[in-house]
């Protein structure tokens, strides 16, 4: 008797309510109410408010929730009948998609309310009538657009262009950038020339041993060769000791070219390292003296750089 009871002042309540905004300020005080109290009654005739004001997607949304609450209350009954309301508008509902371009994070509102960046992109249920869409994001200026929702399924696409620079920014940036100190110019370090002065001489050095030891067996290559002819007067038909330098002069044959190679290659990088030095450039007139002593099976680089 008690919940019959309390469920009548419930409706008496809501229905008075109902009347109340209807004739005067459309449905605010059923939103006030309904914010101060969980009461499922004034949920739904808050919905119900917002379906006959036109406002289908507030609508929509109030019946959700009132399904959801109702299920909570275990309350069978109302749950049917929200769901049931919320069904029959989807029909209604119109939509507005709100797209940005990659790349650009902005901040978008609709209505002063911000929209979820997940939300971007997709279609939106919006209540009928005038809506206001902006964009911000730090550094950038502001954007606005006004757009007009129809009825029965209506759909707006809003694209968010490329925020320019706030030009009201330039002079304080400027500003700052005055009170800086002025920054020293770049310097190269004395130690990375010398590092490049030094691999310089050791390639070259390493070039002329090439060089040397490509000569030396060149020659003892040559010499082989002649002495192996002397054994092999029926050439190509040697005896053993003719074989044995027709031998060693094809493997120093082998050892003169492998040097040559090598030498040509170290004084071409040493060349390129040494007149490419930083310090070469600034004073091409600078003189460095550079000794390299060649040996066999040595090299010694001396010098001042």
């Amino acid at each position: 008797m008690l919940s019959l009871a309390l469920m009548d002042v419930s409706q008496a309540r809501a229905s008075e309510f109902s009347s109340s905004a209807r004739t005067h300020d459309g449905c605010s005080t059923l939103e006030a109410s309904a914010s101060q109290a969980a009461d499922l009654d004034l949920q739904l005739e808050l919905a119900e408010c917002y379906a006959q004001a036109g406002r289908t997607a507030s609508a929509w949304e109030r019946y959700r929730e009132a399904a959801r609450a109702a299920r909570e209350a275990n309350v069978p009954a109302l749950e049917t009948e929200a769901r049931a309301h919320a069904k029959a508008l989807e029909s209604e509902l119109s939509y507005v998609t709100v797209s940005t371009w990659r790349g650009q994070e902005v901040d978008v509102t609709r209505d002063g309310l911000p929209v979820a960046r997940d939300l971007l992109g997709t279609a939106i249920p919006v209540d009928p009538g005038w809506h206001l869409i902006s964009a911000s994001a730090p550094g950038k200026r502001g954007w606005s657009k006004r757009i007009e929702l129809g009825n029965h399924g209506d759909h707006v696409n809003v694209a968010v262009p490329v925020l320019p620079d706030d030009a009201n920014l330039v002079p304080a940036l400027n500003a700052n950038a005055a009170r800086l100190p002025p920054s020293a110019p770049p310097t190269k370090s004395p130690a990375s020339d010398s590092v490049q002065r030094t691999l310089a001489l050791v390639a070259g050095a390493i070039g002329i041993a090439g060089i040397a030891t490509g000569t030396l067996f060149g020659v003892k290559a040559a010499s082989d060769w002649s002495e192996a002819k002397d054994q092999c007067p029926a050439y190509p038909y040697c005896g053993e000791d003719g074989a044995r330098l027709a031998q060693q002069a094809q493997t120093s044959a082998t050892i003169s070219t492998v040097g040559f190679v090598t030498g040509i290659a170290g004084l071409t990088g040493g060349a390129l390292l040494w007149f490419t030095s930083p310090t070469r450039e600034k004073n091409p007139e600078a003189k460095r003296k550079m000794g390299v002593a060649v040996g066999v099976g040595a090299v010694r680089v001396s010098g001042t750089l």
